[in-house]
């Protein structure tokens, strides 16, 4: 990235933050951002781009997942007020959280307090997400032990999702790690990461979608280098699992989304015995692909049930373009639409991603699809890796912004999952220049 695109993507992200602080009143994120330009001026990520993109990345996908909403349905006797300040803490800590660690100020942060007057819960936490030093610099020091480090961070739901939100923005940027390095990073996001929003979900089953987002993200980044590193531990679900998924999907649509419940049970049906290219069970795709949509709360069945059968046409060679469908189980047909748009591969792309972009429901699919396409780059060519990153610049990225813009009620979930998509991109393409 250019030193100027650079400074524009900043800004860009440091305004959009401000201006939600400022309307909302949020009166510690609007300290935060001044302080944290101020105290990373002049450090730079790996990439090179300035380091004040990452800590503002971090806060604006927190605010993308629409914590405050979240926070309204779960604890409704709860005043705006309450809301507001909640959400405030979390927002500042999120762009702080790397100041105590990495911008050496003295007092473990105390002036954050005492002389920007923070309130003292920001700093707290920004205090949790610190890692002590490594090796003991004097005898008082505290040696960083991750078990410790991670529990820690466990106890308080503002620091557990900052730290998610901070891995998940990071596994985005891996592509300039040398090999050494990215074997380490993903083989330490399974050991911690993937625990910790495990465990998140159990302790804060208000953030389970929320922490079900951001793992999607991290799990699609770490398969899609492990499939290119061969490290093969790393990709292969537990049975158990995917299991979890299907009964979560079956409950969750029993009552009130008959195409979503017939569909789960039709995709296990078609896909029986088919793996996927690491050798796990196939319907492991279908299943993320519905899982994730509903975690971003699109709430559509027919989004869903397209999501899960998605795959069969070409994998199961279905007849007569999903009429069997229609008749023996009484999909909707709107449904098949869906289906057939996404799966008709045939076409141009021109004229394939011209379809896919005029139907809401396939456009959803079709972005929740791609963001967990990763297994089959263990067997992917270089020109492959090449066409497919070439695919998601030419026609993904423009389809997100097409989608935000006549879709707008979707603009939220499509910016995630653009920077879901963009970030394997990054990814793949390093990949495929080695």
């Amino acid at each position: 990235m250019s030193e100027k695109a650079s400074l524009e993507r900043w800004k860009k992200e440091y305004n959009f933050i401000k201006g939600y602080a400022t309307k909302n009143k949020m009166r510690n994120t609007v300290i935060a951002l001044t302080l944290a330009v101020k105290y990373h001026d002049g450090q730079y990520r790996d990439a090179g781009e300035p380091y004040i993109i990452h800590p503002l990345m971090v806060c604006k996908t927190l605010m993308l997942l629409n914590i405050e909403q979240v926070l309204q349905e779960w604890y409704p006797q709860k005043s705006k007020e309450w809301i507001r300040k909640e959400c405030d803490i979390l927002y500042a800590t999120a762009i702080l959280h790397d100041v105590i660690e990495d911008c050496k100020l003295p007092n473990k942060g105390k002036e954050l307090v005492e002389q920007y007057a923070l309130d003292e819960e920001v700093l707290q936490i920004v205090r949790i997400l610190s890692k002590p030093p490594k090796n003991k610099k004097f005898p008082w020091d505290k040696i960083y032990q991750p078990e410790e480090y991670f529990q820690q961070i466990l106890l308080n739901w503002k620091a557990t999702l900052i730290k998610i939100a901070d891995r998940a923005n990071n596994c985005s940027t891996m592509q300039v790690f040398d090999e050494k390095r990215k074997r380490k990073y993903i083989l330490e996001t399974k050991q911690y990461i993937y625990p910790l929003c495990s465990e998140g979900k159990i302790r804060y089953p208000e953030f389970s979608n929320t922490i079900t987002i951001l793992k999607n993200l991290i799990v699609s980044v770490c398969e899609s280098l492990a499939s290119i590193l061969n490290m093969q531990e790393v990709i292969t679900d537990e049975t158990e699992e995917y299991k979890k998924s299907i009964h979560f999907i079956e409950g969750a649509s029993r009552n009130n989304m008959p195409n979503t419940y017939k569909a789960l049970f039709i995709a296990q049906k078609y896909h029986e015995n088919q793996t996927r290219t690491s050798g796990d069970p196939f319907i492991i795709h279908p299943l993320r692909v519905c899982s994730y949509l509903m975690a971003l709360g699109i709430d559509d069945d027919q989004t869903y049930a397209a999501a899960l059968m998605h795959e069969i046409p070409q994998k199961c060679n279905l007849p007569e373009k999903g009429e069997e469908l229609i008749r023996n189980y009484g999909i909707d047909k709107e449904v098949i639409k869906v289906i057939r748009i996404v799966s008709d591969k045939n076409k141009p792309l021109d004229q394939y991603y011209q379809g896919i972009q005029e139907n809401p429901r396939a456009l959803l699919e079709k972005l929740s699809n791609r963001v967990h396409t990763c297994t089959f780059l263990a067997n992917a060519s270089k020109e492959r890796l090449i066409a497919y990153t070439n695919e998601n610049r030419d026609y993904m990225v423009p389809m997100c912004k097409y989608g935000m813009l006549h879709y707008p009620q979707y603009a939220n979930q499509i910016e995630i999952m653009q920077s879901h998509i963009l970030s394997i991109s990054n990814i793949l393409e390093v990949a495929s220049r080695n």
